[in-house]
């Protein structure tokens, strides 16, 4: 064992089922160590640890931490569970997992943050397998699954590590990165941020985390890409759709079931053309940011576009499910209104049968103080359903819900449909489905159980 946790041999992780800490304790049982955790549920995550000789106890209780020596939970958890306060009580030391995340980033050496409020875990993905093809043999951790790594990390032996930062709490200033990509800015996370000042605030101190050596890449077309540039005075590169910045994707095309195509310049000169077998717009923005990182760490572009063309997508973003009575099933994370609507762009660019939008809101507070940004982001939509709010870690408010959501998005919709449980909404699917239909389950809860009930012919 090395490093900041050098007198440390057995880890629980509070909280482990989630994204972050799950990869987290595969790191660091990569490494040698000890772990044990608790969840509040049973998951594919927890089966996946349980599966790797995790010890893993299902539900939250004081004695579940006998024998640790440190403590890791997730803001999920907070401070208030049961086994993050009997270990302050005990003594035992009790670190957030993103303080974790970013002693490990400083030890492994040259890290990789890639922050952003949109496509920061597909373009994160896109980065490892671009680095890995490269030969870098990079350390990483991303908030999906990919198919390539079968899950969701990776442990090289080079000292790159590439990571997604979560700007959730501002828990990505605890990263020591040397390379910063940020994919864009938005008002996400009301709960944490109330303005879109304070989404940018903390973004600026994200960027002031960079060493005067280090490296600044901004997706150039977002509206506060500028603003992030004048707070850096380390090298900066840009890239997006316009001839001014450094990377440029000059066109771009849909390619049929579901692809896109797009031909890249560097400084005005053709560096060749970028296909990716997964669709839209976004992608292409989220794999040019990959081959720009790797060419900034001296992969070759060639090798870079090659890997990219083999990417098939990072679980919940835009996974083909499967086919139900000649329907293809999707499903997708997105649970902010500019996803949303990316999403379904990319959608209606590939796609020309009727599109269903089955669509779950996240958080209470989300729903709220995005409430007309969601109305108004599903028009590539020719059928939206909606189901209730997926609360997560909040307690119903009572003012808001998903029929608020329906009424506004009738504002703009023509075709709305609220059912709230998912029952209601398999039975109504499997009633109206048609053959050469595009269903799409999206949302960041459990939205994902209606697609499979559907293909596994769950009805109720």
């Amino acid at each position: 064992m090395r490093g900041v946790l050098a007198t440390v041999k057995n880890l629980h992780f509070v909280g482990i089922g989630g994204a972050r800490l799950s990869g987290l304790a595969k790191l660091y049982q990569d490494r040698g160590y000890n772990i044990t955790g608790s969840d509040a549920n049973e998951s594919k995550s927890v089966q996946n640890l349980i599966n790797r000789g995790v010890k893993v106890f299902i539900g939250h209780s004081p004695v579940n931490i006998d024998g640790a020596d440190l403590v890791v939970y997730t803001n999920a958890v907070g401070n208030d569970n049961p086994e993050v306060k009997t270990a302050l009580d005990k003594g035992i030391p009790v670190i957030e997992g993103a303080e974790l995340l970013g002693k490990l980033m400083g030890e492994v050496g040259r890290g990789i943050a890639i922050a952003g409020t949109h496509g920061k875990t597909t373009t994160t993905a896109m980065t490892a397998l671009v680095l890995t093809a490269g030969g870098l043999d990079p350390t990483v951790l991303v908030g999906g699954e990919i198919e390539a790594f079968q899950g969701n990390h990776r442990s090289g032996k080079s000292d790159y590590m590439v990571v997604e930062a979560c700007e959730f709490k501002s828990s990505f200033l605890f990263l020591r990165p040397s390379i910063e990509l940020i994919t864009n800015i938005d008002w996400d996370h009301p709960d944490c941020f109330p303005t879109m000042k304070d989404v940018l605030k903390t973004f600026a101190d994200f960027v002031s985390l960079l060493p005067n050596k280090g490296t600044l890449i901004l997706w150039g077309d977002d509206p506060n890409a500028d603003y992030l540039k004048k707070r850096y005075k380390g090298k900066t590169v840009t890239f997006g759709y316009q001839p001014q910045f450094d990377w440029e994707i000059a066109e771009y095309h849909s390619l049929e079931p579901l692809g896109i195509i797009g031909r890249i310049n560097y400084k005005g000169k053709s560096h060749g053309e970028l296909y990716l077998k997964v669709p839209g717009r976004h992608n292409l923005q989220n794999a040019m940011g990959a081959l720009v990182i790797a060419s900034e760490l001296g992969v070759d572009t060639k090798v870079a576009l090659k890997a990219l063309t083999e990417f098939n997508g990072v679980k919940r973003r835009f996974e083909i499910k499967g086919e139900y009575r000649g329907a293809m099933i999707v499903d997708d994370y997105a649970h902010h209104p500019g996803a949303v609507k990316a999403t379904l762009a990319s959608a209606r660019q590939g796609f020309k049968g009727r599109i269903w939008c089955v669509f779950q809101p996240h958080l209470y507070s989300r729903t709220k103080f995005l409430l007309d940004e969601f109305a108004k982001s599903f028009n590539d939509a020719d059928i939206l359903v909606l189901a209730d709010i997926y609360p997560a870690r909040e307690i119903d408010p009572g003012d808001i819900s998903s029929k608020d959501l329906a009424v506004k998005a009738g504002r703009f919709h023509t075709d709305v449909r609220y059912f709230g449980d998912f029952d209601t909404i398999v039975n109504h699917l499997t009633k109206h489905v048609q053959k050469d239909d595009l269903v799409i389950t999206m949302g960041a809860g459990n939205i994902f159980k209606v697609g499979e009930r559907l293909l596994n012919n769950v009805i109720i």
